[in-house]
């Protein structure tokens, strides 16, 4: 990612934000989380920085402050990927993902589009297992739709 280290530490305190919206954060959130800071090649003291968000969290905007446009982008599309590993998203992550695209100058038509390509993205993880009969609870729900 050719993002600032700063920009990404941000991307990832808006990931704990958002995770956390609905008042509870589950272990696939967390690992979600971890991995996403990893992805993002974190240095370990940003990560113990994002972790102590949990005990006490910022606004949601005062995060944001600061925030590139495109890592506000990055944000949101991964934000809203993890909102939906717990297979459905709370009226809080809705609201909070709609901040984060209004700070972004998104519309609510490509918040709509961003919530259909996380739809898809479930589909095509889950036909991917299906092909290798590998499945994961919850495959056969998905693949339904």
């Amino acid at each position: 990612m050719s993002l600032p280290e700063e920009q990404r530490r941000k991307i990832a305190c808006v990931l704990i934000l958002v995770a956390a919206a609905d008042g509870e954060l589950v272990r696939e959130e967390i690992s979600a989380i971890e991995a996403s800071m990893g992805a993002m090649m974190l240095h370990p003291e940003s990560r113990e920085e994002v972790r102590q968000l949990l005990t006490n969290p910022p606004s949601l905007e005062s995060v944001m402050e600061g925030m590139e446009n495109r890592a506000k982008k990055i944000a949101l599309r991964d934000a809203a990927l993890l909102a939906s590993v717990d297979g459905d998203y709370d009226k809080k992550e809705i609201e909070s993902l709609w901040d984060i695209a209004k700070s972004a100058g998104l519309k609510k038509e490509d918040l709509s589009k961003l919530f259909d390509w996380v739809s898809d993205s479930w589909k095509h993880s889950a036909k991917g297992r299906a092909i290798i009969s590998a499945p994961v609870l919850g495959d056969k729900d998905i693949l339904k739709n």
